[in-house]
């Protein structure tokens, strides 16, 4: 099947997720996820862990403690929010959704690589391919990916994964209808 960049979204369903980790080479701990079609939000979800049964270093545990909010566990460890997630993946997978995080590594990537890995012999075709990199699209549209923008009140707060996940999601559909609108400018000029 072929996409369009203006089908994202509508025609196409987007999952936008994001995954709070223990530092940006920790283990996952939590992650979010919105799904936007038709131009709405249909399904969002969030699956948890505690913090302290995800890998990683001292002073990485200390900047979540500070940053992240607390996030209610549903899942025993860092293996079953994997597994959560990945379920709800390969549903909007098989409804033809496509996969996007805000900036893809090294965090969400660490994150899609070692839900593979869970299950490489099942699982190794079935990752996000492509997985859209929204960082890449604000770009193209010439907007700053690393600017500071305001959030909806549904965003809020920064670093829930689910709020970050909305916001990212509005980022690119935002971003997408400002590049469509920049190529019907330029073919009324042509």
């Amino acid at each position: 099947m072929s996409i369009q960049l203006h089908q994202i979204g509508q025609l196409v369903p987007l999952m936008s997720f994001d995954v709070e980790s223990c530092g940006l080479y920790g283990e996952g701990f939590a992650v979010g996820y919105v799904v936007i079609w038709h131009g709405k939000e249909v399904e969002s979800g969030c699956f948890s862990s505690p913090l302290h049964m995800a890998s990683g270093v001292i002073e990485d545990r200390e900047w979540v403690a500070k940053n992240v909010p607390e996030i209610e566990s549903d899942s025993p460890d860092p293996f079953m929010v994997r597994e959560k997630f990945w379920h709800r993946w390969m549903f909007w997978k098989n409804n033809g959704a496509v996969l996007a995080a805000d900036c893809g590594w090294p965090v969400e990537s660490r994150f899609l690589s070692l839900c593979v890995d869970d299950l490489q012999s099942d699982r190794k075709w079935d990752g996000p391919y492509p997985l859209i990199e929204i960082s890449s699209i604000l770009i193209s549209a010439g907007i700053d990916p690393l600017g500071k923008f305001d959030r909806l009140e549904s965003e809020i707060p920064v670093h829930n994964p689910v709020c970050d996940a909305r916001q990212s999601a509005r980022l690119m559909i935002d971003a997408i209808k400002k590049l469509v609108d920049l190529q019907q400018k330029a073919a009324t000029l042509a």
